[in-house]
């Protein structure tokens, strides 16, 4: 009864290994198959027949086998388990994704669990490698990152002109600032930019047209800065754009370029083509900007001046 009962339990036992809902394999010391379940034999496409007594470089010859070595190596040597994160290796075996969820990733991930059998006696020659299907958890958690991601960068960007925001305007002006009144950077320059008249353009021509023109001043902006240079939506139709390592000669020619090119623009809408230009004010930091707020009045003060001495022109603050 005993002896039937011990049979009974080691069918349930082998029933079980085949049926469980990861990869278990058991190799010797050479490396060669000696257990191969039904999960391993489902998304490998070799039946346990074919992978017992057979190298498991040989089943799976695209294995890194002296990363894999190693590991298997010192599981035995040090008889203790090795765990293998998708995180550090997406995959050790490549086996196809099947879930429809994760329809995004090609390749199963999976988290390997190395483990050493002890014999009876106490001695380790053979390794169990556990293999976990971890696709969903690891699609789920790249999902996550990218939305945190793509929300990070619309905290970050102007929902219109996808130009930095004002709070990021802010912060940038701030570190330039403290970075120059502790002797550590400079020279750097602040142009404000206004568009002339725009009330105009969303007055005769509706506001949806008016978000076209500050969409292509944007463009005009941008393509016309350099990689390092920092530009942003000021608020309403006024920019910012922060020329770091710029003293003011530098910056009166990149303000005359975009002017040039703003005035030379024929922006075509819906409602008719329309030519628009712009005034712009420029504050290099010195010394005398006690505040941060001193160095921003003056690049606005810069600004109104330009508006006021008949617009379509750049002023330098002295």
């Amino acid at each position: 009864m005993t002896q039937q009962t011990d049979m009974t339990e080691l069918h349930w036992l082998f029933d079980m290994l085949q049926h469980i809902d990861a990869g278990l394999v058991v190799i010797n010391e050479k490396y060669e198959v000696e257990l191969w379940n039904g999960f391993m034999e489902n998304h490998s496409g070799v039946s346990s027949s074919n992978a017992r007594n057979r190298s498991l470089f040989e089943i799976f010859p695209t294995i890194n086998q002296s990363w894999l070595q190693q590991k298997l190596d010192n599981a035995l040597a040090l008889r203790t388990p090795i765990y293998v994160s998708w995180e550090q290796r997406p995959h050790m075996f490549p086996f196809k994704s099947y879930r429809s969820v994760t329809s995004i990733a090609d390749t199963m991930f999976q988290n390997v669990v190395i483990r050493p059998i002890n014999n009876a006696n106490g001695t380790v020659n053979h390794l169990c490698l556990v293999v976990y299907d971890v696709t969903d958890v690891a699609v789920n958690k790249a999902a996550l990152s990218a939305a945190n991601r793509k929300l990070d960068q619309m905290s970050k960007t102007d929902g219109l002109t996808e130009l930095n925001n004002r709070a990021s305007l802010d912060r940038a002006m701030k570190l330039t600032f403290d970075s120059f009144a502790m002797g550590n950077s400079g020279p750097h320059c602040l142009v404000m930019a206004d568009i002339d008249h725009f009330k105009r353009v969303n007055d005769s021509y509706g506001h949806p047209i008016g978000d076209i023109v500050l969409q292509e001043m944007a463009k005009i902006l941008s393509s016309g800065s350099r990689r390092g240079d920092f530009v942003g939506r000021y608020g309403g139709e006024e920019f910012a754009v922060l020329l770091l390592n710029t003293d003011k000669n530098g910056a009166q020619v990149y303000c005359e370029k975009i002017r040039e090119q703003v005035e030379q623009r024929v922006f075509n809408t819906s409602k008719g083509d329309i030519k628009i230009t712009v005034s712009l004010g420029c504050s290099e930091i010195g010394k005398q900007h006690e505040t941060i707020e001193q160095w921003i009045e003056s690049a606005d003060s810069a600004l109104y001046q330009a508006k006021h001495n008949g617009r379509n022109q750049t002023v330098i603050a002295d």
